[in-house]
Formats: structure tokens, sequence, C-alpha cells
């Protein structure tokens, strides 16, 4: 788990516990020992995410109030990565109810709370809790904060496309397909968020496929194999060119073009060591390939 290692911490730490008239064995009952918060407050130890929310609690402060400005953004930084990586492992229940804890605490910061509502909405939903009208509409209303409070265009695009796969994921299409419209309209300004468009349009080329609007898609696709070669991008090069393939083919396509997307998609997946990838794309090659056969006999 990752760590906290500014000094900062530490001596808010000590000014807080004693801002409470508490000992060191008094903040430590039932989270750590004595001897951990005399090494945090010392400087010789960094605590984990999960001890300074504990420490947090305790103190009866948001746990913004142990960092500057700028650990502030790398705090959140760390703990949205953890977050991700959690839900992207499934691990909903402990997400929901972390989550949970912070939203009822009403002292953690706003930038804190919304990132913190946007894993619970989805957990709730991944948990049967809410159904996915309600997710969405929830999600809405917190795209609305972003906007309206603290502008973040990077967590507008990532609730936009949560709410289009929603949509998908239950069959609404054309939904769907009007949200990550929406999305492409905004404005893509750094490196980063470059990257991030290139994996919408990768998920948007998905839906217009589902929806037999091949032409739309393969326009989308190429548009995003030439961003991604620009920006020398090839997190999702391997599946743009594995979809084109397919685009190609039900848009009647020749052999030609068509396995030359099929062959990139490969050599990228061969590239980067993406093994299940190669699997597939040698079996929907290969089956091409004996249907142009029994189609010429």
């Amino acid at each position: 788990m990752d760590h906290f290692t500014s000094p900062q911490i530490g001596l808010a730490l000590r000014r807080l516990r004693k801002k409470h008239n508490l000992t060191q064995k008094d903040l430590a009952n039932g989270i750590c020992s004595q001897a951990e918060i005399s090494k945090i407050e010392s400087g010789t130890h960094s605590p984990t995410i999960e001890l300074l929310y504990a420490l947090s609690r305790r103190l009866q402060v948001p746990i913004s109030a142990f960092l500057d400005p700028n650990r502030q953004q790398d705090s959140l930084k760390t703990i949205d990565e953890d977050l991700l990586h959690r839900f992207r492992n499934q691990d909903f229940e402990s997400i929901y109810k972390e989550s949970q804890k912070i939203l009822e605490q009403h002292d953690s910061s706003f930038e804190f709370v919304l990132l913190y509502k946007y894993y619970y909405y989805l957990c709730s939903y991944r948990l049967q809790k809410i159904d996915y009208r309600t997710c969405i509409v929830e999600l809405q209303n917190l795209s609305a904060d972003y906007l309206t409070s603290h502008y973040s265009p990077s967590m507008l695009i990532r609730i936009k496309s949560a709410i289009a796969n929603l949509y998908s994921e239950n069959k609404s299409y054309q939904h769907s397909i009007n949200v990550y419209e929406e999305i492409l309209k905004l404005n893509f300004d750094s490196d980063d968020l470059v990257t991030e468009k290139i994996r919408i349009t990768y998920n948007f080329s998905k839906i217009l496929l589902d929806f037999s609007k091949y032409e739309q898609a393969l326009q989308l696709i190429d548009e995003a194999i030439e961003e991604s070669l620009n920006f020398k991008d090839m997190s999702v090069l391997g599946q743009l060119y594995a979809q084109k393939g397919d685009c190609l083919e039900k848009l009647g396509a020749t052999k030609e073009q068509i396995i030359g997307a099929y062959d990139k998609a490969y050599f990228l997946f061969e590239l980067l060591n993406m093994n299940q990838y190669k699997k597939i794309i040698s079996s929907i090659r290969s089956d091409f390939l004996k249907n142009i056969v029994s189609q010429n006999s």
C-alpha cells in the first residue's frame, strides 16, 4: 500500500493531537501502536492511506488537514489510483464501505468527497443496491458538481464515459451513442486527455459496431489510429486494428484490406506480449480465410 512521506504530516499530526489534548497512547488506541505515532510525528515513519484515514477520523478532521496543497493533489491522485485498481479487480464491497464512511463524515475536503461519490455510485450499482437508471441520475448530478463547483475535464470525461457504458450494458444503445457524441465534443487539450480520447473512441466504435453503424465506426477507428500513431500511444492500437478488421469485413472490403488490419493487430499484440489477444486474432483471421475459401469453392 502507498505511503505518505511528507514531514508535513508528522508536524500536523502532533499539532492536531495536542489540540485535542490527546497523548500518543490515546491517539493510537485501537488504531496502531504508540511507537508508530511517535515515529510518524518525528518524521521517521510514513503512514499508509488507511492509517491516515483512521487518524483523521479519530481527530475529526479531513485527511487534507495533514497535507499542504501540493500534497493534497498528490494524495488525491494516489487514492484515485488505489480505488481504480481495486474497482478493476471488482473489489466493489470494500470500496462501497470505505466510500460510505468518507461520505458520512461531512468533514472531508470537497475534492475527496466528489471522488468518493463517483466510486460509491458505481459500486452501489455493481452490488445491485441501486438500478442503472438511478446510478446514471446520480452520476449526471455529480458531473454537474464537477462542471460548476470544481471544474475537472478528466473527471467529467470519466463520469460521462461511465454513463455511456451503463447505457450500453443495459442495451440502451442510442442513449449510449448520444452520450459518446457529447463526450467527443469536449476539449481534449492535454496529452493525457488525448490518450483518454483514444480509449473513448475505441469504446464508442464498439457500440457503433453493435448498432450496425459500420461506416461511422470505421471513420472513428481511423481517427483513433491516426491519433495513436501521432502521440505514439500503443495502449489500444492493437485493439483498434482488430476492430478495423471486423468493421471492414462487415462493410465487404477487399481481402487484402481486412487481412492487413488483422496482421497489424497481431503484430502489435505480439510486440506487447498480449498473448490472449494474439490467440483471438489468429482465430478470427483463420476463420475469415476459411470463409473466403468456402465462398470461392
